[in-house]
């Protein structure tokens, strides 16, 4: 029904609004998602802080209604408006969640860059303030399911960085810099509108992606499937579909696939074909392969095949699970110190993460978004 773009615009956002870059680029494009055409369309800008000592408060700045109007204000002129001396990621988090409801998604822009003030201690200081976004998750998905999609892009910048961890700024010319546009709203939306693909079709370079969703115990179909990958014998148990009978090794080896229909889970092809992402509870196996089904087995459903081998004894009940695990570029991107402000790095980013993380596994009780379980026997 509507989609609300909030877009930081304190002083560190200045070098990613003065000149043709991908920052730009990336922000028009998504307004005009073909997912979106017929969503009403917000544009807000947001700083500065809600802190009592800073004489200051948060300032919500409205640009307006169309996308064509909304591009021509991504400047340093059209900037400079509201409190640009600080930038509150706390509220702004809290805003954007809120403004996700029912059929309305709401998108954060910003450089995820914490503003603790001239901290003597400035990390923990940042554990402290992160506290305040993992409670602020919390509350929001007490009751209601918010999925957060995390994206990482990268831009040409050209500005003043400033320092999060001590005091003063960094001028930085013409250099790659990340920023993270973070989207909020229901699963089902989410999932429709923010694929891989489209997210591809509009986001300018290479990014990356983190989804957090609230576990709804779905029913992920499955099937076993004796055609592909096998090692040893087993007859399938027709009254019981996920029961293998007369197994038996071959040469002290059992291997066997399974496909599973995954399009109801908003993970990517490469999450899900992603071996470290799956785990074989109390069992001998171990999940081996994993594949995305380009051509039609028959008889067979599901978007994926997935191959679980063990070289021990193979009979009893295997539990694989499908885990919901951070994605490993989220520690490649954290570092905690500001000696060397580079294109791949943002200060404190593995906190941030971590609070998200957090809230949706409190949330979800730690279940996994996908469970499978075969019974194995002579």
């Amino acid at each position: 029904e509507k989609v609300i773009f909030f877009i930081e615009n304190s002083g560190s956002m200045f070098g990613y609004v003065n000149q043709a870059n991908e920052f730009k680029n990336s922000l028009v494009g998504l307004a005009y998602l073909p997912e979106f055409d017929k969503a009403g369309k917000s544009f807000y800008f947001i700083n500065g802080t809600s802190n009592p000592l800073r004489n200051s408060g948060i300032k919500i700045s409205y640009v307006g209604d169309d996308p064509e109007v909304f591009k021509n204000q991504l400047n340093q002129k059209s900037f400079n408006i509201g409190d640009v001396r600080f930038s509150d990621l706390n509220r702004m988090f809290e805003i954007a969640l809120d403004s996700a409801r029912e059929d309305q998604i709401s998108v954060l822009i910003s450089d995820c860059v914490y503003d603790v003030g001239e901290e003597n201690d400035p990390l923990t200081a940042l554990r402290i303030e992160i506290q305040k976004t993992q409670q602020a998750f919390r509350n929001r998905l007490e009751n209601e399911d918010v999925q957060t999609l995390i994206i990482k892009a990268s831009s040409r910048f050209n500005g003043q960085y400033y320092y999060a961890s001590k005091k003063g700024s960094e001028k930085i010319a013409d250099s790659d810099r990340p920023f993270y546009i973070i989207f909020f709203g229901k699963t089902d939306l989410l999932n429709k509108a923010m694929t891989e693909q489209s997210i591809g079709s509009k986001i300018e370079g290479q990014f990356e992606t983190a989804r957090f969703f609230v576990n709804d115990e779905k029913n992920i179909p499955y099937q076993i499937v004796p055609s592909v990958d096998l090692k040893g014998e087993f007859k399938l148990d027709y009254e019981s579909k996920y029961k293998l009978l007369n197994a038996r090794p071959l040469k002290g080896e059992f291997q066997f696939a399974f496909a599973a229909d995954f399009s109801s889970l908003p993970f990517s092809d490469s999450y899900l074909t992603s071996i470290s992402n799956y785990e074989c509870l109390h069992s001998n196996f171990k999940v081996v392969k994993g594949v995305k089904i380009e051509k039609r087995i028959p008889g067979v459903e599901g978007t994926h095949l997935i191959t679980v081998f063990t070289d021990k004894n193979p009979l009893g009940d295997l539990e694989i699970v499908l885990k919901n695990v951070t994605p490993g570029w989220v520690m490649g991107t954290d570092i905690e110190n500001e000696d060397n402000i580079d294109s791949a790095h943002t200060f404190g980013f593995k906190f941030l993460m971590d609070a998200i993380s957090e809230a949706y596994n409190y949330r979800n009780n730690d279940t996994n978004p996908a469970t499978f379980k075969i019974t194995i026997t002579k």
